[in-house]
Order: C-alpha cells, then sequence, then structure tokens
C-alpha cells in the first residue's frame, strides 16, 4: 500500500519542559520546579533513558519518514540545550522545539507544528516518554493503520481519531533479573504507543486528553496482539508507574530476545548504566 503523501508522522517528547499548570501556580513555584527539574542527577539519568532507549527504538523503525519533536522549556541550562542539538547529528528525526511556560495543549500543538512540513493535510502525531520505547514496526504500522482510516473515513479534518497499541512490556529495572519484565496487555488506552490523526490546525492532539479518558472523547481504533511498546520502572518515573496487578511474568530470556526482535535493544548492556545513574539521589 502507498502511503498517503497527505498524512505526516510526527512524535512529540516532553523532554523536562517546565510549562504551566499543576502544582506551578506562582514565581517562586517555577523557580523551585526549575531547580528539582534541572539538578545535575536527575538530567543524567533523563539523558541516559533518552540516548539508550528512547532514541535507539525509533532510530531501529522500518519506516523512517518520521520525525520526532523534543519539546523543551526556555528556562532548559544552555548545557542541556547543547547536549539535545548534538543528538540531533547522531538521530536526524530528532528536532528540538524551545517554547516558554504554557499549557499541555497549547504546547504540544506548536510542537507538531515545528515539525509539519507545511503541505501535509493530516499531522498523525504520537506521544513518548524519554525513558520508554517503542517497537521497531511501530511508525509503519501506525502510518498504515492511519491511512486506512483516513481512507475510509473514519477519520477526516473535522474528525480526529486515535490509534492505540495496547500490548506491551513493563520493565522493572529496580528488581532482580528474573522478576524485570512483564507481559500486559492494558485495558484502556495508553500514552505510550498511541497516536491521534488531526490536521495542522486543529484543537486536538493525543496530549489533549488524560490517554485513559481517550474512548470517551474519540473514535479508536485499537490493537491489543502484538508487542508494541516497553515502558520503564526505576523510581525516577515523572508519573506514577506500577506492574500492573494482572501482568504475566516474563523469563529474562525471552525478555531479552523479544527487547532485541521487537524493539532494537539490549537490557543487559543497558542495566549496569542505568543503575548506576540510579544510585545517585545526591
Amino acid at each position: 500500500m502507498t502511503p498517503r503523501a497527505d498524512n505526516q508522522i510526527i512524535g512529540v517528547c516532553r523532554f523536562s519542559y517546565l510549562g504551566e499548570g499543576g502544582f506551578v501556580t506562582q514565581k517562586r513555584d517555577f523557580e523551585q520546579a526549575a531547580e528539582i527539574l534541572y539538578a545535575v542527577p536527575r538530567m543524567l539519568r533523563r539523558f541516559a533513558y533518552f540516548e539508550n532507549i528512547c532514541l535507539p527504538s525509533l532510530a531501529a523503525q522500518t519506516d523512517t519518514d518520521f520525525r520526532l519533536v523534543a519539546l523543551i522549556g526556555d528556562t532548559m541550562p544552555f548545557r542541556w540545550r547543547k547536549r539535545l542539538k548534538e543528538l540531533m547529528e547522531r538521530f536526524p528525526f530528532l528536532e528540538v522545539c524551545t517554547l516558554e511556560a504554557a499549557g499541555p495543549l497549547n504546547s504540544t500543538r506548536r510542537a507538531f507544528r515545528r515539525a509539519w512540513d507545511g503541505n501535509a493535510t493530516y499531522i498523525t502525531g504520537f506521544r513518548i516518554d524519554d525513558d520508554d520505547a517503542v517497537a521497531t514496526d511501530y511508525i509503519a504500522r501506525t502510518r498504515a493503520i492511519a491511512d486506512q482510516l483516513l481512507t475510509l473515513g473514519w477519520a477526516d479534518e473535522e474528525t480526529p481519531a486515535a490509534i492505540c497499541f495496547h500490548r506491551g512490556v513493563y520493565w522493572d529495572m529496580q528488581r532482580e533479573e528474573e522478576e524485570q519484565f512483564w507481559d500486559f496487555s492494558e485495558k484502556e488506552p495508553l500514552g505510550l504507543a498511541s497516536a491521534m490523526i488531526t490536521t495542522p490546525d486543529g484543537m486536538a492532539n493525543i496530549y489533549r486528553w488524560n490517554h485513559r479518558k481517550l474512548a470517551a472523547q474519540v473514535r479508536c481504533w485499537i490493537d491489543p496482539t502484538d508487542y508494541m511498546f516497553v515502558r520503564t520502572l526505576h523510581g525516577h518515573n515523572d508519573s506514577d508507574r506500577s506492574i500492573p496487578p494482572d501482568a504475566r511474568a516474563l523469563p529474562a530470556w525471552q525478555a531479552r530476545k523479544l527487547f532485541r526482535d521487537r524493539f532494537g535493544l539490549s537490557p543487559r548492556k543497558l542495566l549496569p548504566l542505568i543503575q548506576d545513574l540510579m544510585k545517585d539521589e545526591t
């Protein structure tokens, strides 16, 4: 099937973006939040995840015609901005978007438009965190499904639609090796491995609604079958994460093969690096 020329695939990763909302309500809140957000140990960990988990899984994509925007705040110190700019040389699909503090919808709308080629009628926009990964055929499958939904009229300029892959691996880096990997199919859409078909000027995107409530807001195409994401747990996640109670344990040998074949990653090589950074709490 020939890809539609009017549908562009773009991802956005909010990389330590200090935006409006939540507990940051006053100038002092921003200053305190910035101090926490940009602390050296934390930033070293975030770069370790981004450079060794997220970006490699995207670099291994079978369909390379996509962009990933790293959304950062204009308060980010220069040393970290410079490191991100250097990553653009290693990963040509990466683009950095620097914005002032704004709400989550306004900031992500601008980030998606930053990578828009100016011609495509539609953007199929996905979201990803810096410490997560997607399968190497994620872009290809998302594009194929989005193009079919547009052809069928299931999504159009007035009607956004979401594409949600529900099955993946939870990787708990804090456990012993034989207890680190868990197979799970989400019962509701997860932000990870989800995308939304919209127009570049549309008011909706995959960040607009809480992912758990997505199916109540837009049409959702859902696939719970193949392994499509890796979600990490390491004790420094910016959102609450835990192994779902009915997840199925994966033997370490099976998980390592799965990581290699489906995600282009090697837990044995990654874990020592991550664990060293996790020890530094100061």
